[in-house]
């Protein structure tokens, strides 16, 4: 299995409508070929910023090209197109290659809990308000650590944890087996993350704290992205929370 992310903005105003579109649509077929699936697909929205996440088996080309040609995405992309900062036309194959090129989020690291690949959770995501211009300097500091549950218990609610990066846009996602209040106090006391918060403050808006408890509580709740969709092959759609 590989994980990507793309991102795109919308246009102020638009974030109802966008969350609409893209929270009901009907399901595209997600098997492409034997060996090529889409195995689950989560999308995020900020303010202006939507973030999708892909889970696939096999090539992603492959996966793209074979979504962008399913008329439920196709309607899709009719209805979003007008709130689009940059609008696009999948059916147009130098486009398409365009926008996944310019849209893709690079995968700073991702890393799951023992026994997690047996358990499907929940998912969050985060941004981190990072400075502009600053964004290539958390690839290292991310990179180093600061990604629990790498050494969790196989208990643990905390199931794995991917930072995405696109120029200064920072996203962290959690997937737990419950819900994010559940395991906030387990994800404010890991020590990976304090180690990493302290390390990557310098590169955030002054009045983030990831140095301490208190912050990093604040920090889950202030920055968290909302969930608009998540569609794991073979089950029924999470609706927006």
């Amino acid at each position: 299995m590989d994980r990507y992310a793309i991102t795109f903005a919308i246009r102020p105003g638009s974030e109802a409508a966008v969350a609409a579109v893209l929270g009901d649509y009907a399901r595209p077929p997600t098997e492409v070929d034997a060996d090529t699936r889409l195995l689950r697909t989560t999308v995020f929205l900020r303010g202006t910023t939507v973030v999708r996440v892909v889970d696939v088996e096999g090539f992603i080309g492959t996966v793209m090209a074979h979504l962008a040609r399913q008329p439920e995405v196709q309607e899709v992309e009719r209805l979003l197109n007008p709130h689009l900062v940059e609008p696009r036309d999948l059916d147009d194959a130098d486009a398409a290659r365009a926008f996944f090129a310019r849209s893709m989020m690079k995968v700073l690291t991702q890393r799951s809990a023992p026994g997690a690949a047996s358990r499907v959770g929940s998912r969050h995501a985060l941004v981190y308000p990072v400075l502009p211009g600053r964004g290539p300097e958390v690839d290292a500091i991310v990179q180093a650590g600061g990604d629990p549950p790498a050494a969790a218990r196989a208990a643990s609610p905390l199931l794995g944890t991917t930072v995405f990066r696109k120029d200064d846009l920072v996203v962290r996602m959690f997937e737990i087996d419950g819900s994010l209040e559940g395991a906030s106090d387990q994800l404010t006391r890991a020590t990976p993350l304090l180690q990493a918060g302290r390390a990557l403050q310098h590169l955030l808006v002054g009045t983030t704290d990831l140095t301490t408890e208190a912050g990093l509580r604040a920090f889950l709740v202030e920055q968290s992205m909302t969930v608009v969709t998540d569609r794991v092959a073979g089950r029924p759609a999470e609706a927006a929370r």
